[in-house]
């Protein structure tokens, strides 16, 4: 890559893999905008940055509203001269059946997961493109945007949409200079579970036992980001099993679902 000064914005980086993100950037030199609505975290982010060799600065972003987002945009273009990657990250959980997830709980999730993604891409576009060096957009959906397992409708489709628009920003964008990569992981060990929404308790328990069993961890997503940027590459899905699952649902979508009704069906 070019000598210039790189300039990275990621969002929900206080923690988690928007963190390790930022961490593995800051290997590379990067200066880091840690956006967050927790404050502590993205304190303790900005000095793991600095520790790594990179630099940071803390912005506090609510990713549900406009105008916080274009507050934001104002503040850097005042501070940078051009922004190389934006990181739609930041996201919440939760879990209920359909018809008994409440829907403040379905705008709830959409509104972060979504239209959180949406602001982002939506506020900061046209700044990328206007980057001689080229720029890049970086969304986190999910395993669950391919599995659609039942009891996380509201995760399953606020994800499944990231993808879908990531995969229209990449033909939109191509021609412009900007990629695009959407991470599509499994399992990862996160602070996601603790502000989640769960319709019954037995939800949450099963979503804390598949976590503490994961092994893919948010650096292991770090370090397959960056190499997915280096290559140019659409989408990043991890682990393994999360390739396997992937393939077999594009091969035969019906046959794959009728597998997950039924195994979902025998442990209940």
């Amino acid at each position: 890559m070019s000598g210039h000064r790189r300039h990275a914005l990621i969002t929900g980086a206080a923690s988690g893999i928007g963190r390790a993100l930022a961490v593995r950037l800051a290997r590379d030199g990067w200066h880091v905008a840690v956006c967050d609505l927790d404050h502590e975290g993205s304190r303790e982010t900005v000095a793991l940055v600095e520790q790594a060799g990179g630099t940071a600065q803390a912005e506090r972003l609510d990713v549900t509203l406009p105008a916080e987002w274009e507050a934001l945009r104002g503040r850097l273009r005042e501070q940078w001269e051009q922004i190389d990657l934006v990181v739609n990250n930041a996201g919440v959980s939760g879990a209920g059946e359909v018809g008994s997830f409440p829907l403040a709980d379905w705008r709830w999730m959409l509104d972060v997961n979504l239209f959180g993604v949406i602001h982002g891409c939506h506020y900061f576009v046209d700044w990328l493109v206007a980057n001689p060096h080229g720029g890049h957009i970086v969304n986190t959906a999910s395993m669950a945007a391919t599995v659609s397992a039942p009891s996380m409708g509201g995760y399953n489709v606020s994800k499944a949409a990231v993808v879908s628009l990531s995969e229209t920003l990449y033909a939109e964008l191509r021609h412009r200079g900007v990629r695009v990569t959407v991470l599509c992981p499994g399992f990862v060990p996160t602070k996601l579970l603790a502000s989640g929404r769960w319709h019954r308790q037995a939800l949450r328990d099963q979503a804390e036992r598949l976590f503490a069993e994961a092994r893919l961890t948010a650096d292991d997503v770090a370090e397959a980001t960056l190499r997915a940027m280096r290559r140019r590459q659409l989408y990043v899905v991890l682990p393994l099993r999360g390739r396997i699952f992937w393939r077999l649902k594009r091969l035969m979508p019906q046959g794959f679902m009728t597998c997950v009704a039924r195994l979902i069906r025998s442990t209940d």
